[in-house]
């Protein structure tokens, strides 16, 4: 009972330091996957692979450049891919489409915004 009394041991400040790295390894996920697409839009490189299996040798541009990305910054490599909970690995096709959909739209803003300013 003393130890529940105590904050630092709280059940409750025990889930909310939880929730607030969930949130942190959600957001990283998801910004290393929008920097993936942005460079792989910029470069006009293809996304995806014709075999994306663990077993291929080539996954594509956006699997192959995420690892890589992880490999190089090891705080995001924690929590990409493998290493992602199975429902939130911020890779599949449709979050691909979503992001370029994004990209599409600021771009398209940015152009407006341009063309309104001359």
């Amino acid at each position: 009972m003393l130890d529940l009394k105590n904050q630092r041991q709280s059940i409750q400040s025990s889930f909310d330091k939880q929730s607030e790295k969930v949130k942190g390894d959600y957001r990283m996920r998801l910004n290393s996957s929008i920097d993936v697409a942005k460079f792989l839009l910029i470069s006009g490189f293809p996304f995806r692979g014709h075999d994306e299996s663990e077993e291929s040798e080539y996954k594509g541009g956006f699997l192959e450049l995420l690892k890589w990305h992880g490999d190089r910054h090891l705080d995001v490599g924690r929590v990409i891919l493998r290493h992602a909970p199975q429902n939130d690995v911020m890779i599949c096709p449709t979050i691909q489409k979503e992001i370029v959909e994004a990209c599409a739209k600021e771009t398209t803003k940015v152009i407006i915004e341009d063309l309104d300013g001359d």
